[in-house]
């Protein structure tokens, strides 16, 4: 805590707010006088007080800490995201020789679940990418750890938004209303509430299948009807306009996906109108183009 001294005199005097004022309820000023410069440590409690009567979360305080930037957590899986959507081999490979070492030195277990999803992305980016650190239990070794865990934070739910699609599908079935359920303490948390959107959209894509398998018969209405109401029960504000619209267009594929194709056609094309509107052009044509090869392919296997 104590270096987050130096970040809360820079707020307080960007607030306008003297020492005493600050103190003024919670501790004496030298005592906060001692922490701004380093001298002392603060308690959480404290530090919470302090931080509320600046108006301010500790997540904004980190974030202003950090100046301005990600935490480290955050920045670690952007970059891994970056690196697998631009398919770039060699840096995944970096990225997980660095977790590699981590967990060698520090015999920290996360180090290692990060270097198999690293691994796991990388296979699907470039088919060399076999590593010798890389086993089959591997797999279940994550996903053990993961029904493990009694609470899921934002990093559980990133370390498994990373490896979902590569699973097998009875495997996200269980583990996504594990998801779901243990970390519904966080659920007005933002970033945790995102984390979790995002999880209950892949499970939904993933079992929703890729468009060349719409013609064989369709077994997980059930489950994901169980996921969208999850995300229902999320309660997505006006705020999440984007998700919002995003499940509008997963419900029109799921329609299609269940023989109900004019009504799910109409949902989708709702959906485009939508972004095309806010003048969300690239995500309007994407939903488009999807739209375009469902019906194409629905349309060849018919004939």
């Amino acid at each position: 805590m104590v270096a987050y001294g130096k970040t809360l005199r820079k707020i307080r005097k960007q607030k306008g707010i003297t020492l005493k004022e600050l103190a003024d309820g919670i501790c004496s000023i030298s005592f906060l006088s001692k922490f701004e410069r380093t001298d002392s440590d603060i308690t959480l409690g404290l530090m919470t007080s302090v931080l509320e009567k600046l108006m301010l979360s500790f997540d904004e305080f980190l974030y202003i800490h950090h100046d301005f930037q990600p935490n480290k957590l955050e920045q670690f899986f952007k970059s891994v995201n970056t690196a697998y959507m631009n398919r770039n081999a060699k840096l995944l490979k970096e990225l997980k020789n660095e977790e590699m070492k981590k967990w060698k030195r520090y015999g920290v277990e996360t180090y290692h679940w990060n270097a198999l999803m690293i691994m796991m992305l990388g296979q699907i980016v470039d088919e060399q990418f076999i590593d010798e650190d890389f086993e089959e239990n591997d797999i279940r070794l994550l996903s053990d750890y993961l029904f493990r865990v009694e609470v899921w934070g934002y990093y559980e739910l990133a370390l498994y938004n990373g490896t979902l699609l590569l699973l097998e599908t009875d495997m996200v079935i269980m583990l996504s209303r594990t998801a779901y359920q243990k970390s519904n303490r966080f659920k007005d948390f933002n970033k945790v509430k995102d984390a979790i959107t995002t999880v209950l959209f892949n499970t939904i894509i993933y079992l929703l299948g890729p468009v060349n398998r719409f013609h064989e018969e369709f077994t997980y209405q059930k489950e994901i009807g169980e996921f969208i109401s999850y995300l229902e029960n999320l309660a997505l504000s006006e705020e999440n306009l984007l998700e919002r619209v995003h499940l509008l267009q997963l419900k029109g594929v799921y329609d299609i996906r269940t023989g109900n194709k004019e009504e799910g056609v109409v949902k989708i094309n709702h959906s485009i109108q939508i972004l095309k509107d806010l003048q969300s052009t690239k995500m309007a044509n994407n939903f488009e183009q999807y739209l375009q090869q469902i019906l194409s392919y629905l349309k060849n296997t018919q004939l």
